[in-house]
This record gives C-alpha cells, sequence and structure tokens, in this order.
C-alpha cells in the first residue's frame, strides 16, 4: 500500500474529520431523543433544548454514547483498512484517535465526554479519555506496521486533522451552526 499526501487524501481526510464530527455528535443527539429528551446538534455540539436532561442518568448516557461510537468506527475502519487496502480510507481510522486524544486533552479545561463520565462513576477525569485514546492510538500504530505507513505520514496526517478539527470547530462557532433543534 503506497502512503502519499496529495489534495485526493488531503480532501477525503477532511470529509472523514467532518463526517465523523458530525456522527459523533449526532450519536449525542439520537441517545438524547431515544431516551425523550428534545435535543439540538451543530458539528460540534449536541445537548437538550431545555439545557438538561429528563433524568440524571441520562446525562450519562447520552455522554458516552458518542465516545463509544467514535471508538467503533475506529475500530471498523481498522478491520475496513486491512481488508481493503485503501489508504484514502486511513482518516477514517486515524482521526478517532486524535478526535479523542483532544477531548482528552481539552479536559483540562473543563470535563469533556469521557472526562463527565469518568467522574460521574469515580473513574476520574482521564481514565475514560486514556483507555479509548489508547485503544484507537494501538490500532492506528498496529495499521501502521503491518501495512508500512511510515512516520512521516502519519505526522502529516495528524496535523492535517487537527487543523481540519479545528477549523470545524471555528466554523460552527462562528456561524452558530445548529443542524437539527
Amino acid at each position: 500500500m503506497t502512503a502519499k499526501i496529495n489534495l485526493k487524501y488531503i480532501g477525503l481526510l477532511f470529509i472523514a474529520v467532518l463526517l465523523s464530527c458530525f456522527f459523533h455528535e449526532f450519536a449525542h443527539w439520537l441517545t438524547g431523543e431515544l431516551l425523550g429528551n428534545s435535543m439540538t446538534m451543530s458539528l460540534n455540539a449536541a445537548s437538550p433544548i431545555s439545557g438538561e436532561h429528563k433524568d440524571e442518568w441520562h446525562a450519562n448516557i447520552v455522554t458516552i454514547s458518542a465516545p463509544i461510537f467514535t471508538l467503533v468506527q475506529g475500530i471498523v475502519f481498522y478491520f475496513v483498512l486491512n481488508k481493503a487496502k485503501k489508504i484514502n480510507l486511513y482518516p477514517f481510522l486515524f482521526f478517532p484517535f486524535v478526535y479523542r486524544l483532544f477531548a482528552g486533552i481539552a479536559n483540562m479545561f473543563g470535563p469533556n465526554d469521557e472526562g463527565r463520565f469518568g467522574l460521574s462513576y469515580g473513574l476520574g477525569l482521564y481514565t475514560i479519555s486514556i483507555l479509548f485514546s489508547g485503544i484507537l492510538l494501538f490500532l492506528v500504530v498496529r495499521f501502521s506496521i503491518k501495512n508500512k505507513v511510515g512516520l512521516k505520514f502519519n505526522i502529516i496526517t495528524f496535523l492535517l486533522c487537527a487543523l481540519s478539527l479545528l477549523l470545524i470547530v471555528f466554523i460552527d462557532q462562528y456561524f452558530n451552526l445548529v443542524i437539527i433543534g
């Protein structure tokens, strides 16, 4: 498998980041709706329209649903990539790692998804972030070694994922996007 950074790869990477963010927030939104909460959603957030969930336990389920979805995305694409050998699908494996890593780091500024869930169950602020990021990093490293994806390619992919995420967060906040609700 030849790993090259070109415009097609960069475009597909941005699409992977955009879709990953959308479906992550959609998982929060859908879970909340299925539990009977009227939810709203943007590219970077999902929350009850009222500001609070109907029941306290709903908050925990809604909070962890999206990180679980993102973890499953990484696992599924690990197997898809090993079968299909299409490097252009690599961002669908790589970005979930970047996404959950940054979410874990963001816990320093206030509890994020995994941080809130961990604190709620006495597991600490970083435990679940470390677990999820660690699993996703393991899959990225294992795929990279098995398929000879080089360090330079991975560093550039990391930087492009980070920049794409920053762009999506900026667009979401600047334009105050409401996708649903």
